[in-house]
């Protein structure tokens, strides 16, 4: 092969111009010069041109070399000086570096030549690099001989020509004395191959995106039931009433003058008989439901008493103590004044709007007169009831008409509204219609039923069904199957979405929000409803039932906000917190950015002042992104409500601010490049930085618009709270600033260790002649991946330090609480003090405060009694004694402790010198009592005059009372083999149990639970003072028993204080009932769908507790008028109540009861995930101005109850609130179970405590209690968008907060309630991916983007960090180890091979395994890994230790680390970013039931669901996605990172890595195995045997159907279409990280390329080399389809198989060719990496792997993308064209699966034997059961593991 020899004189083919040089005088030989004389020896001497400049050359060494260079070196494009390069001493570094690189090649080149092992090279490429290292020697002599005569520019040039020229054959020049000091001459296929391939997915991305703006949503296809055009108008039979005006009259009149409390106030009857009258006229005249008006009128007598008590409580306020006896309240006029008050507080939101309205419209509307149709009712007569101070006495009783009016209409409207609650403008607009009707209401002949129902509500009601729904599908139940209870396969299923709509709502579909803003934004209301306002107010009651309003509540017409799923609906919402981790990230940078050297004018410019100005260009940057986000989340109403000169001004004067940064940093950067004067230049920055600096300011702090009020209020700020929350995050920033700096210094010093320049030290003269290097490119890749790297690693440790600072405040508040008297509250004996604090605090009101607290004490004793936690001995000795002395005796408890006895006690394990309770849980109550005592509480309200309360409690398919069944079975199967439900809660609950025994009789022992008879079991112990088993383990478990039963025990509470300090009043009270005081009401969803069983235990309830306990549920009867109800709808749904007093129905066995109240519903009302629908059913049913939220799985104790009068106190003199309390978390049964319990102690009380400090506390549904008036003003306790409002319950702060106006959301500690958690792994997980779903959702809403603007810095973010961002927090900590490990394997990867070494352009000063190690050694230390620690231990620790003591933390501490809690907790972060994510990616949130039982089953590894064909569920399938096959590939990276020398033994800072090791060993450990330590019974042999059984089933048995069905399912069928995969949150990331893998191996590929320049095909191996390895196996897969295609053929013609498909026969193979495919992949990988080894470059080899697998990754995503694409959908789908495609996916796949499950499975099985192998020797105790239970476990599980032992045939043998 020729070899190529260029002419130094002739660079690019060009002779120099004529010059004499050499001989002075004419010779034969031609020309006087240079060029002449090489004319003449190629004309006459045959010689090429590059032979005869070479021969010129030597003829004449200095004067042509000086000469020629000089000439002709400035028309050369491939390789010139440098205009910079002119110093004497550069160049001659110049020369130095390339003849130094001429001569390592020429040596590594023999040294390749004489190893005799590397026969690789052909013949050809050796004598090629004999005749370079030759040449290129020579031409350095002769660089030499020109340093000598100081010719330092042609020497400089020579020394050049001889390395790119000779050795590197043009393709490579070493002109830069800094890195990369050698660039490629001309762009080549390798750089435009990582061009296309970044590029390339930067255009993907955009198109999707764009795409996404443009494309429409889909909208509802058309129905096969045909749709009424206007339901509205639909006229319904005339239905007569059922009950007639006169007899509703009479039966309220009746209910308020004999049943209620309200009776013996003064002008009780005359305020009774105008209400009734009202009441009856509403009804007779507007149509409302006779049982709605029943309902409402209770519903305003608990109103109007709670206010009363209210009003009353304030005569009491005295200051002097001694004066409290002579405080009286005046009755007189409290009747009027309280309604009043309840018109003030329940219409305040109504009245501003109408006030909005009113001016919007001009008119005065109904604030001056209420019509209601002439309607005419008894008015209130003159008399000392009505207050006339500050008005005469008719204008207040005409005042108080029109209140009572307003109040009455607007109770009925909310009342019947049903949906149209989550929507409170829209309750305001019906009423004001209502109230300003005149004349017939209704075009129909005589009154109707539910007139109000059908034609007002129901309407809207289509509509909200409409635009999310298709169809509702239910089974006929009949009447007798109904009251016998149904199964669930019978009730009706979910509504059926709109297509496109199942995964979530398109960002264009309306929802109540939407609906909600267009009634709110007054102005929006009157440009949609023209026609309406355009009729006189007495008529638009009338008009509006004309209107169709699917077209008038369009969602074009009504969408504000769209619910946009994509990176720009996060950064709406979240953009100030990014902007300034932003900020602080680029600021760091410049701190530790060093000053180049040299005085060139670089990209970041000269200076430290210029360079820190580049900070302001984020502002612009940020604008313009921000710009975008709110253009892509804005609804098109809110778009067009925008317009007008007074908007296009704003918009103006913010790009003016915007932009100014940009204009500035211009004209500095200008000014440098011209050399113009340093003072002017000091003046352009100063201004840069006022403008960057008020244009940041501006986004950071007052980011907010007008279109962000909706409400037109703004929330208030109080300055002594901002001044700490300013100071907090000041702090936490801070730290984490100085310790980001850390990092910044040591990956700053790795890029210059790794010789990379950094792009802002590069001149623009580098980058336009360095782009299309591959060295540079590589470089600035690896540049930008590590800046990256530590961006990403930056914002995800924010969480960290947030909790830390959490905990530290939450402390100091704690303090603070105390008045910050550390030393008292340390050495105070708070339990000595309980009685004294408990007569203050609580009973102040009675008469002898010992004699009452006695009796109170030694009643809180019986009730701990009889819930078996003490037994009647220790209850004696606890209790006061009253037959020493006439004094009652305190008991032993509250004797005084020194400070000594306090902290051995505290410190020490010592003792407790007096009589503590044995039980841990009463020991807390007894200390959570006194220390919530020594709390400032509010005064208590005195009874009678207490405000009424209603405890809601939402229940759906949650247990109710515990069978025998469910705790003991003697059928065969697990729970026999492996324990009974009932063996466990006796070992958790050992003396509880045997005070619950202690009368029990059983032969063989108490714990033979086989001979307790039936009355042991189940009998009901309310009257003969012994529970039952069933009550007792019910009571320890999460059920709907134990909540009842303790909610329930404010009535004792409440009658208990009545009788100590009560007080006659004409506020009546009953001396046994206190039902218009408290209601306890259960919201039981399904109970019409309950079981005989069920039914049952609900009467065994209701009969048990007091009648305080009330029932709400939905019922439904079948019918025909389906065009009045809904086309798709054939049921009427109806609101429904019982209690004790209801009858049973008759003919009825399961005891199913006759409805109190049976109110009609406009529709099938469960359109949420179900809680908030459940809760907004039963609210109406709900009494009092406070409410308090419960879950089905919380209790209460009897002496926190006593609380509840201080409790309401928070509300005296501010209503507008929401007051959090904390909860006892119970549920610490076994390790997981005390892990969460764990998180959610410190969660209820520390992390709340400093949330409600920092100003974003919310309520998050339990047990806050809260004003009801203000929550029915802002659409109830919830929201209920489906998969939008899935966390619902936060949604009511998020809207409480909003609404602003002086609303407070606060957080007190005196009062608690217990909670039960999940307890499974399992169970704990779907807990925690319900709630990141919920709040990847949460962060699209408009609640969040909102208050993202409105809420000032600090409180966003707080508001983020305590909740979204928390779990979007813990995807970023999930990948902060296989980012570390992606870094440390590229750069170990890119560093040089000692083969060759001298090719590579720059090395750096050290091995890259020394520079990465020094990096990460000085960064993950075990400092690190203690700051993650602190993090996650700290809030429990410190909560623990201020509650109870610092040795009961450590325990509780040291227990949770030695059962592996660190396993749990890096596998529920894992869990918790997967879901949250996913959320924000494709959506398909949903409701997770999670199940709230004991941990006792084992969760197999892989089984087939029952009754169904080729289902599989376990632990595998529940999580390979999320976990199991990162957790491979991340184990994959760490044996790859040693492979490429990250642990080489010759690295020094080997030893300090030991951190980093075990951070990755943990993860990898507990992605892969975490589920499987926490399983309960895993290692069990026959069970483990079992599982490697079924998974060889589940992959080959029906040909691999069951995998096949579970990979289309779950991993291909959640996610749609291709753009869909493009705008993946993980695409342009993971895009990025195969880009700069490219860029690294591509680097390697050309150095090889021109090293081995004349070996044959070399080209087309590097080229090779670079491309996935996909060939081979997809021509196998293509070759295998076709011949399937012919069998099929031949199949259908000769055997008849009509109904066979090609697919039908291709995929039984997917088994067998999964194997052989993957194979061909390794060979083929493996044959395009051989030169790499054969050459021994074995990092190069490794890298090439990687990039292998990466490329094969990209591969296949991208066609899964295709196969879920319309065209794979349609034409092109698996059954057409695709079949070889989707074919070959399916083997790569599976081939995963088989290698994940084995991974997994192997090490699963030896630790079986290992655990077999302990059991044998020691058969009482097993490791991994006392790991789960922390204890041995019990007879049944010693029985079954001894069976585990015993082979089958003996097993059999015995049975």
């Amino acid at each position: 092969m020729g070899f190529r020899w260029p002419w130094t004189i002739l660079l690019l083919g060009q002779q120099v111009a004529a010059h004499r040089c050499g001989k002075s005088e004419k010779t034969d030989a031609g020309g006087h010069s240079c060029g002449g004389r090489v004319d003449w020896l190629v004309q006459h001497e045959d010689l090429s041109k590059d032979e005869a400049g070479f021969r010129v050359a030597k003829e004449f060494p200095v004067e042509c070399w000086r000469c020629g260079l000089n000439i002709s070196s400035a028309s050369s494009k491939s390789c010139s000086l440098q205009e910079s390069t002119s110093d004497t001493l550069q160049l001659q570094q110049l020369q130095m570096m390339n003849c130094g690189k001429v001569q390592k090649a020429s040596v590594q080149f023999q040294d390749v030549l004489a190893a005799k092992s590397d026969t690789w090279a052909s013949s050809d490429q050796v004598k090629v690099w004999r005749q370079k290292s030759s040449l290129a020697g020579e031409l350095c002599r002769e660089s030499t001989v020109l340093l000598d005569h100081e010719e330092f520019k042609s020497a400089a040039l020579v020394a050049m020509y001889a390395w790119s020229e000779v050795i590197m054959d043009g393709s490579q020049c070493c002109e830069l004395l800094r890195p990369p000091y050698c660039l490629q001459a001309q762009w080549s296929w390798a750089t435009l191959a990582v061009a296309i391939l970044l590029g390339g997915s930067f255009l993907a991305l955009i198109s999707s995106l764009i795409a996404a703006l443009t494309a429409k949503a889909p909208r509802p296809a058309a129905r096969a039931a045909p749709r009424s055009p206007r339901p509205a108008r639909a006229v319904p039979k005339p239905e007569p009433l059922g009950r007639t005006a006169e007899e509703i009259y009479q039966e309220l009149l009746r209910s308020w003058m004999k049943d209620h409390s309200l009776r013996g106030l003064y002008g009780a009857a005359h305020f009774a008989e105008s209400a009734a009258s009202l009441f009856a006229q509403l009804y007779k005249r507007f149509g409302f439901q006779a049982d709605n008006v029943r309902n409402q009128f209770d519903h305003l007598l608990s109103l109007w008493r709670s206010h009363c008590a209210m009003l009353a409580d304030l005569d009491l306020e005295v200051e002097d103590e001694e004066e409290l006896e002579e405080a009286v309240v005046n009755e007189k006029t409290l009747l009027h004044e309280a309604l009043n008050s309840m018109h003030a507080e329940l219409l305040e939101g109504f009245r501003a709007w109408r006030h909005r309205l009113s001016e919007e419209l001009q008119e005065p509307l109904s604030r001056s007169s209420v019509t209601l149709c002439q309607v005419r009712w008894a008015q209130v007569p003159l008399g000392d009831w009505l207050d006339s101070e500050s008005s005469p006495k008719h204008l207040a009783a005409s005042l108080a008409m029109k209140h009572l009016a307003e109040v009455v209409t607007y109770l009925l409207v909310w009342g019947e509204a049903g949906n149209l609650r989550f929507m409170p403008e829209v309750i305001y607009f019906l009423t004001e219609l209502t109230l300003g009707a005149d004349g017939e209401p209704y075009q129909v002949e005589g009154p109707t039923s539910c007139c109000f129902l059908s034609r007002m509500i129901r309407p809207s009601y289509k509509v909200i069904f409409d635009e999310w729904y298709q169809s509702l599908e239910f089974k006929q139940v009949s009447t007798e199957d109904r009251a016998s209870g149904v199964g669930p396969e019978e009730r009706e299923k979910l509504p059926t979405f709109h297509t496109g709509y199942e995964a979530f709502l398109p960002p264009d579909a309306a929802n109540y929000d939407d609906w909600n803003e267009f009634f709110a934004n007054v102005g929006l209301l009157r440009r949609g409803m023209a026609r309406l306002f355009e009729s006189e107010h007495p008529k638009r009651f009338a008009v509006f039932q004309e209107f169709n309003l699917s077209k008038m509540l369009s969602s074009q017409k009504t969408k504000t906000h769209r619910e946009v799923h994509s990176f720009w609906g996060v950064f709406a919402s979240t953009h100030r917190i990014w902007l300034l981790h932003t900020l602080l990230f680029f600021t760091g940078l410049c701190v530790v950015a060093e000053e180049p050297k040299d005085d060139a004018e670089t990209l970041a410019g000269h200076g430290i002042a210029v360079r820190f100005s580049g900070l302001g260009l984020l502002a612009p940057l940020h604008a313009l992104m921000l710009m975008v986000a709110r253009i892509y989340t804005s609804g098109p109403a809110l778009r067009s409500s925008i317009r007008g000169i007074g908007c296009m001004c704003a918009h103006l004067s913010r790009g003016l601010l915007w932009l100014s940064p940009l204009v500035t940093y211009l004209a500095v950067r200008f000014s440098q490049g011209i050399d113009i004067d340093q003072q002017i230049i000091r003046y352009l920055l100063i201004a840069h930085g006022l403008v960057s600096v008020w244009a940041l300011i501006s986004l950071l702090f007052f980011a907010n618009r007008t279109s962000d009020v909706p409400y037109q209020v703004r929330p208030r700020r109080l300055c002594r709270l901002q001044v700490v929350r300013y100071f907090f995050w000041f702090v936490v920033l801070a730290a984490k600033f100085l310790i980001a700096v850390v990092l910044f210094r040591a990956v700053f010093e790795l890029i210059l260790d790794l010789q990379l320049e950094p792009l802002g030290r590069a001149t623009s003269r580098d980058v336009l002649i360095a782009w299309y290097s591959t060295v540079w490119t590589r470089d600035l890749l690896i540049w930008i991946w590590l800046w990256f790297s530590s961006f990403f690693i930056f914002c995800a440790d924010t969480q960290l330090w947030f909790t830390v600072g959490c905990s530290l405040l939450g402390v100091a508040a704690f303090l603070s609480q105390r008045g910050c008297r550390v030393c008292h509250f340390a050495l105070e004996d708070a339990v000595h003090e309980l009685p004294w604090r408990f007569q203050e605090k609580v009973l102040r009101y009675a008469p002898s405060a010992k004699q009452a607290f006695a009796k109170t004490w030694n009643l809180v004793i019986h009730h701990m009694t009889k819930e078996q936690k003490i037994n009647v001995r220790d209850s004696g000795e606890l209790s006061y004694d009253y037959v020493m002395s006439e004094e009652p005796e305190p008991p032993v408890l509250f004797n005084r402790e020194n400070c000594l006895e306090r902290a051995s006690k505290h410190y020490c394990y010592m003792s407790d010198t007096r009589e503590w309770p044995v039980n841990k849980e009463l020991q807390w109550r007894f200390l959570a009592l006194s220390r919530g005592l020594g709390l400032p509480m509010p005064r208590p309200y005195r009874v009678p005059y207490v405000p009424t309360l209603t405890a809601v409690i939402p229940h759906f398919e949650e247990p109710i009372l515990l069978q025998p069944e469910d705790l003991y079975s003697e059928a065969p199967g697990e729970a026999r083999d492996l324990g009974h439900l009932i063996d466990y809660l006796r070992i958790k609950y050992m003396d509880e149990f045997k005070n619950l025994a202690q009368n029990f009789s059983v032969p063989g022992g108490v714990r033979n639970w086989s001979r307790y008879s039936p009355p042991q079991w189940k009998a009901v112990s309310g009257r003969n003072g012994r529970e039952a088993t069933c009550i007792w383990a019910s009571m320890r478990l999460q059920t709907l028993w134990r909540t009842v039963a303790g909610i329930c025990k404010y009535h004792d509470a409440l009658l208990l204080l009545h009788e100590l300090q009560g007080t006659c009043s004409g506020l009546l009270w009953h001396p046994e009932d206190t039902s218009d005081v408290f209601r306890c009401l259960v919201s039981m969803q399904l109970y019409s769908y309950s079981s005989s069983v069920q039914r049952e235990q609900v009467n065994e309830m209701l009969e048990r507790f007091p009648p305080n306990l009330k029932i709400a549920y939905i019922d439904h009867e079948d019918t025909d008028e389906c065009a009045i109800l809904h086309p798709q709808q054939r049921r009427r749904y109806y609101s429904c109540l019982i209690d004790r007093s209801c009858k049973k129905a008759k003919n009825s066995t399961s005891a199913f009861r006759l409805p109190l109240y049976r109110i009609e519903l406009p529709g099938y009302p469960i359109l949420s995930d179900g809680k908030a629908d459940n809760q907004n059913h039963a609210l109406p049913f709900s009494r009092g101005t406070i409410t308090q939220c419960v879950d089905a799985n919380q209790g209460a104790y009897f002496e926190q109850m006593l609380l509840l009068p201080n409790a309401l106190g928070e509300f005296r003199w501010k209503a507008k609130r929401i007051v959090g309390f904390p909860e006892h978390i119970t549920s610490d049964l076994g390790s997981v179970g005390d892990f969460a319990a764990g998180s959610e102690t410190a969660f209820c009380t520390l992390l709340q405590r400093s949330y409600a400090v920092l100003g974003a506390r919310m309520h998050y549904g339990h047990p806050d209690l809260m004003n009801k008036q203000y929550m029915m003003q802002q659409g109830g306790i919830s929201k209920g968008t489906r998969t939008l409002n899935l966390s619902e319950d936060i949604f009511a702060g998020l809207d409480f907060v909003l609404r602003a106006d002086g609303r407070e959301i606060c957080h007190k500690e005196y009062f608690h309630l217990s909670k039960g958690r999940d307890l499974g792994f399992n169970s704990v997980l779907k807990f925690f991916s319900k709630l990141s779903s919920g709040s990847g959702e949460q962060l699209l809403t408009r609640q969040m983007c909102r208050l993202g603007q409105l809420m000032s810095l600090p409180e966003v973010l707080t508001l983020y960090y305590a909740h979204a961002g928390y779990y979007l927090t813990q995807f970023l900590l999930s990948w902060v180890m296989p980012t570390v490990l992606f870094t440390w394997s590229l750069v170990l990867a890119s560093d040089c091979d000692a083969h060759f070494a001298a090719f590579e352009p720059s090395c750096g000063r050290r091995p890259a395994p020394e520079l990465m190690g020094r990096m990460l050694a000085s960064i993950y230390t075990y400092a690190l890994l203690v700051l993650v620690l602190l993090a996650t231990a700290l809030p429990l620790f410190m909560e623990e230790w201020l509650e109870r003591s610092f040795k009961i933390a450590a325990q509780r501490l040291l227990k949770q680390v030695f059962t592996l809690s660190f396993l749990m907790f890096v596998f529920q972060a894992k869990i918790i970013g997967f879901y949250v994510v996913n959320e924000l990616r494709y959506g398909g949130a949903k409701y997770i039931s999670t199940g709230r039982s004991l941990p006792t089953e084992r969760r197999p590894f892989i089984r087939p669901v029952p009754n169904k064909v080729d289902e599989y569920e376990g632990l595998y399938l529940d999580y390979a996605i999320q976990a199991f096959y990162d957790g491979l590939t991340l184990l994959i990276a760490s044996i790859m990172v040693s492979g490429l020398g990250g642990m080489e033994p010759v690295n020094p800072y080997r030893g300090g890595l030991s951190a980093l090791w075990a951070c990755i060993g943990l993860t990898i450990i507990s992605w892969l195995y975490a589920p499987f330590v926490f399983n309960p019974h895993q290692f069990a042999r026959r069970h483990i045997l079992e599982d490697r059984r079924v998974l060889c089933h589940f992959f080959w048995k029906n040909w691999g159907a069951g995998w096949i069905r579970w990979y289309e399912e779950y991993q291909l069928k959640p996610r749609t279409g291709l753009s869909i995969s493009m705008l993946d949150f993980n695409f342009l990331v993971f895009f990025l990280g195969v880009s700069v893998w490219f860029a690294v191996v591509n680097h390697k590929v050309s150095m090889m390329q021109v090293i081995f320049s004349s070996q044959a095909y070399m080209k087309e191996v590097a080229a090779v080399t670079l491309l996935p390895p996909i060939f081979t196996s997809w021509i196998s897969c293509f070759l295998v389809s076709q011949i399937t295609r012919v069998v099929s053929s031949i199949r259908r013609r000769c055997c008849h198989a009509q109904g066979e498909s090609t697919w039908d026969v291709l995929r039984p193979l997917v088994p067998f060719f999964a194997f052989l495919v993957v194979a061909l992949e390794v060979f083929e990988a493996l044959a395009a990496l051989e030169i790499l080894r054969r050459m021994q470059r074995w990092k190069d080899f490794l890298a090439g792997l990687i990039l292998k697998y990466l490329l094969l990754e990209v591969t296949i995503f991208l066609a899964e993308g295709l196969m879920r694409s319309r065209c794979a959908k349609g034409c092109c789908g698996r059954e057409r064209g695709l079949q070889a495609l989707y074919f070959w996916i399916l083997t790569n796949r599976m081939f995963r699966d088989m290698l994940t499950s084995s991974v997994i499975l192997s090490p699963l099985l030896l630790l079986s034997l290992l655990n077999s192998g302990f059991r044998s020797c020691c058969q009482t105790l097993d490791l991994h059961e006392f790991l789960i239970y922390r204890s041995t476990g019990h007879r049944a599980r010693r029985r079954a593991c001894f069976g585990d032992r015993v082979p089958e045939r003996l097993v059999g043998r015995r049975a």
